[in-house]
């Protein structure tokens, strides 16, 4: 995994860990039920890392759950079990291949979402016994580890504001819930971020139902979720944040077109930087190849082969916000690394 060693301005963002494992139960050890584990594993991270309509229905991605085992790193299983009926279930952890996994879904032509992503700014009220309030770690807790665990799930990562002084007098539950966002945006912008989250759980008598506003890129998306478990909303409702925010960051690697480009990149101090650099352009999408040629005028010279357009790989490096572009060529690429 590349190492974000890296302070990104403006917008924060973070290195998400463990984008390529998954935790699911399995009821035995047995081939049969290992290999349904497998495939709802490599589903979960699949969905974590491409972006796109059905994906599972992919005609390569479908012919992978076949051969699921082919991309699995490791499997460990937890040492504590829990019955479920008569049956002992067991947590299994499974880490797959990222260079091969990778591989698959750039073969199918699929959109990838890098792993620094942005975080998002979360505002939640939570509904119970006729009375609603922000969210409280100790007093919800049932609530705050759900919402965790479907953010873990889909490789979002959440930042909880900090409830101090200031934002106590900015925002009030009802403002969380009013049509009108304009409180909930002024409370956001010390933290920022480029993406907002508020919304609500109700709980009813034996379900929670809730509603969410994602503030992204401009946009405003909303939506409501019907009463169901508490982790099965909040698992529909990190899907929705999911699909909004991967659609603008990930990136599709067009393999009918070949390119090739030199980067000149200043700001990078050693060769632990430059090594990490070089980790960072092989796992752009469309990047074939990282050779480092030189330094030259304070600047590190690498040469990179890619796929697609040149324009899509531009793309790719802007939105990591990591590099800062400077005034380039056609062929030759100039870049300041952002902070170190």
């Amino acid at each position: 995994m590349f190492c974000l060693l890296f302070t990104i301005q403006a917008v924060s963002a973070v290195e998400v860990k463990g984008l390529f494992e998954a935790e699911v139960m399995t009821q035995s050890l047995s081939p049969e039920d290992k290999g349904r584990a497998l495939k709802e594993a490599l589903a979960i991270v699949i969905n974590r890392v491409a972006a796109g309509d059905d994906l599972l229905e992919n005609p390569a991605v479908k012919a992978a759950f076949n051969t699921a085992e082919f991309y699995v790193q490791q499997v460990q299983y937890a040492l504590e079990t829990k019955k479920q009926g008569k049956k002992t279930a067991r947590t299994m952890r499974v880490l797959f291949n990222e260079q091969a996994l990778m591989t698959l879904i750039r073969d199918s032509n699929l959109a990838v979402w890098n792993e620094v992503r942005d975080d998002v700014l979360v505002w939640l009220v939570v509904e119970k016994f006729n009375s609603k309030s922000l969210l409280n770690v100790k007093e919800d807790f049932e609530v705050y580890s759900h919402l965790q665990a479907a953010a873990k799930k889909k490789g979002v990562p959440l930042m909880r504001p900090l409830m101090d002084l200031e934002d106590k007098s900015a925002l009030a539950a009802n403002d969380i819930l009013s049509a009108y966002s304009g409180k909930v945006l002024n409370a956001s912008r010390r933290y920022g971020v480029a993406a907002i989250l508020s919304g609500a759980v109700t709980h009813n008598r034996h379900c929670w139902s809730s509603e969410w506003t994602l503030h992204f890129d401009g946009k405003v998306k909303q939506w409501s979720l019907p009463c169901e478990k508490l982790e099965q909303t909040l698992s529909v409702a990190m899907q929705g944040v999911y699909d909004q925010l991967s659609v603008f960051h990930a990136v599709k690697s067009d393999k009918t077109e070949h390119g090739k480009v030199i980067l000149n990149i200043g700001g990078v101090n050693g060769m632990t930087a430059e090594s990490m650099i070089k980790a960072y352009l092989k796992k752009l999408p469309q990047v074939q190849s990282v050779q480092w040629i030189k330094v030259e005028k304070g600047r590190h010279v690498f040469k990179l082969n890619f796929l697609g357009k040149q324009e899509n790989l531009e793309k790719a490096i802007a939105l990591q916000r990591i590099l800062l572009k400077q005034s380039s060529t056609k062929n030759s690429l100039n870049y300041q690394l952002v902070s170190q």
